[in-house]
């Protein structure tokens, strides 16, 4: 026997109810299986077929995580880096505290100092304006004279570098016309050996040495 009613219909399912209690007990209990069971499948299927999304979150540094690296280059008085195209290997400074020049790069380290520290040449002026006349010098006052034992001890650290000279100590004393007896007191061929170190420290080679030593 089939019973037709509407489930969702409360006095449908009381008179339906009713009828099947008097006629047979069992039959109720198994519509009732059939009922709940009806149900279960409408609620399970009304229910989202995924869960939510968990939430992102950001990523977190642990201590055994490699830091990211932040030690800064060193640099010279000037600011520079060292550049092995113009600065001498392995890295050392000058005594004011600048990268040593690489032996012939003399021009190319003169040019990456004045664009470090901004001292290039001045802009040429307005065409119509007349240019600024520069104020008469000053009497130039002779330099002071320099300490025989602070020069003796330079050039014998340079003698002692495999890179600190570009020529013999004996062929520096000829080509500047330096004589050893009177070298000590000779305030004119202490001058030029300081310059001729000068230059050396600048990057020339002998010959620039040279001729910068003679017309200091």
């Amino acid at each position: 026997m089939q019973i037709t009613f509407d489930p969702h219909n409360a006095q449908e399912c009381d008179e339906t109810l009713g009828f099947i209690a008097q006629a047979q007990p069992c039959v109720v209990k198994m519509w009732l299986i059939d009922y709940n069971e009806s149900q279960n499948s409408e609620t399970v299927a009304a229910q989202p077929d995924t869960a939510p999304a968990e939430p992102e979150t950001a990523p977190t540094w642990t201590p055994d995580q490699a830091e990211p690296d932040t030690a800064q280059p060193e640099t010279d008085c000037h600011g520079m880096t060292h550049d092995d195209a113009i600065h001498s290997t392995p890295a050392s400074k000058n005594a004011d505290g600048s990268w040593r020049a690489k032996r012939g790069q003399k021009e190319a380290y003169e040019a990456a100092i004045a664009a470090a520290t901004g001292k290039d040449e001045p802009a040429p002026a307005p065409q119509g304006m007349p240019m600024p006349q520069p104020a008469s010098a000053a009497p130039a006052t002779p330099p002071a004279p320099i300490d025989y034992k602070t020069m003796a001890e330079r050039f014998m650290a340079k003698m002692a570098d495999p890179d600190g000279l570009p020529a013999e100590y004996e062929a520096i004393y000829t080509a500047l016309s330096i004589g050893y007896d009177d070298l000590e007191t000779n305030q004119t061929s202490i001058a030029r050996l300081s310059a001729y170190m000068d230059a050396v420290d600048n990057g020339d080679d002998h010959d620039g040495c040279v001729r910068h030593a003679m017309s200091a």
